[in-house]
This record gives C-alpha cells, structure tokens and sequence, in this order.
C-alpha cells in the first residue's frame, strides 16, 4: 500500500469536502495549503504572493494527491505555488478537482482540461491523474443550466449521492492502478 497524503486548498467548501472525504476513504494524511495572502481577485489574476510553510513533508509520501479548485479554466496560484514550490519532492501527484466546467467543455476557455495540461506539462510523468468531479454533477436536470444554482451549490453530504459519487467511488476505487 501506498504512503498517501492529500494537500488541499479550498475557499468555499466542496474542495475542502472532496479532500476530507478522500483521505478518510483513505485513512491517509491530510493537509491544508494556506496562501500567505488570500485575495480571490489577485490570485484569479496570478497574483502569486506564495504560500504559507506546510508541516507533513512531501518526499516522506509516494503519492500526493492535490485537491483545489479551477477558477475560470486557471490553475490557481495556491495550487500553482504548491507545485512550483515542491516539485522536486513529489514522486507521484494525483490532481483532484470539484469545479464548473463540465465534461462536455472542459476543453473550452474555462474549462479544467486545460489546467490538467498545465499540470502535466509542469510535472511530465509524476502527475499520474487528473480528475473532475463537476459541481453539475449533483444539481437537478432543471437547475444545471441555470448559473445562479451552480454559484450557490457547494458539496455536501446531502448533495455527494447519484452520478458524483458513482464518479467518486470508481475513482477511489482504482487509484491503486493509477502510476
């Protein structure tokens, strides 16, 4: 079995949800990312102000799996300062996301196909998976075009049931295949 840890940025929930719902799955360790400045418009913009000292060394894991949101198809300076910052350190990364694309967009402009490249193409082979778990995923069919439902829908042990936590079980499943 794996030496696994799971780091996390969060700054509404659902990724702080995902992440502690994947380490208790994997009764594995658990960490915060805590930028030094938290300004959403700053770091939207790559404002890049670093991140705070975490305590649970990466080279002490075989696997990391990243957990954080993709904000407008970015690849937000919290999760990009943590790569950046321990990329040496990291054998294996798995990226981990609940966000807005959909499957169906995660090509376009916003979507998390392209922060899953940039992901790839700053860590080559140590980034092992990427995976989306879209906030659509656990509106109603009625309220998933509807913008207003998808701002204000977070995760949440009401809402992580049907199609999500199908998508989250099989992943969790066959993690031990992914590397």
């Amino acid at each position: 079995m794996k030496k696994t840890i799971v780091y996390y940025y969060s700054r509404k929930g659902s990724n702080k949800f995902l992440a502690e719902r994947i380490a208790k799955d994997l009764k594995c360790d658990i960490e915060k990312i805590r930028p030094r400045m938290a300004v959403f418009f700053l770091m939207l913009f790559g404002m890049n102000f670093g991140i705070k000292k975490i305590r649970k060394r990466p080279e002490n894991y075989n696997r990391i799996i990243l957990c954080g949101p993709i904000w407008m198809g970015k690849f937000i300076t919290p999760l990009r300062s943590f790569v950046k910052k321990y990329k040496n350190q990291i054998k294996n990364l798995v990226f981990v996301t609940c966000c807005g694309s959909t499957f169906k967009n995660k090509d376009d402009k916003f979507g998390h196909g392209i922060v899953f490249n940039i992901i790839k193409a700053e860590l080559g082979e140590k980034c092992v998976h990427c995976e989306a778990f879209p906030i659509g995923l656990v509106l109603p069919e009625d309220k998933k075009d509807d913008s207003d439902a998808f701002m204000k829908t977070h995760l949440s042990e009401e809402n992580f049931n049907g199609e999500i936590l199908d998508r989250y079980e099989n992943f969790i499943k066959n993690l031990d295949n992914i590397n």
